[in-house]
């Protein structure tokens, strides 16, 4: 009787026990590339933490909580998915919503004190510091082919190195 209803259950959202896309740890597995829908559930995780206490905070604590929370849950995705561009402008969307937020008695205003480029620069060169998440994914994405070309001790190069390129060069 269990198996009759989970069968039925899984049939009711659309899929079947090991079809594909899934998500892993919370991250989108299939055989293309994520699309705009199955990293909704980031996008989601993202607009759970801009609460409305969020416009409650000083310009100080609202970088902080962008730099370290809101940045975080894009850079955990970014280290093995190529971000859409349209996921990244979504994103970029609602930091600067939480950025440049805030609440007058009861009306809200949201007026940019800078340009987002500007704010995207190191402390160092005049910006807050606040990540520009299109060069991060970049980054991150070359740092996995770099283990990869230069077969550190990782058990996901050994595997791909073994099992697809063991008499020659990939791309040679």
């Amino acid at each position: 009787f269990a198996t009759d209803v989970s069968a039925s259950f899984a049939q009711q959202l659309g899929c079947v026990v090991g079809c594909m896309p899934f998500t892993y740890l919370g991250l989108p597995m299939g055989t293309t590339r994520p699309t705009l829908m199955d990293l909704m559930p980031m996008i989601c995780s993202v607009e759970r933490r801009l609460s409305s206490a969020a416009s409650l905070l000083d310009y100080g604590s609202k970088l902080t909580l962008v730099n370290s929370v809101i940045s975080s849950i894009a850079i955990y995705s970014m280290c093995s998915v190529k971000l859409p561009v349209k996921v990244i402008e979504h994103l970029d969307k609602l930091r600067r919503q939480c950025l440049w937020t805030r609440k007058i008695g009861e009306e809200t205003k949201s007026t940019a004190l800078d340009a987002w480029t500007m704010v995207c620069r190191p402390k160092s060169k005049g910006g807050l510091g606040i990540v520009d998440l299109k060069l991060q994914n970049q980054g991150l994405l070359l740092k996995q082919l770099h283990k990869f070309y230069n077969r550190l001790d990782v058990p996901w190069v050994h595997l791909i190195w073994s099992s697809y390129y063991t008499d020659r060069i990939p791309h040679g």
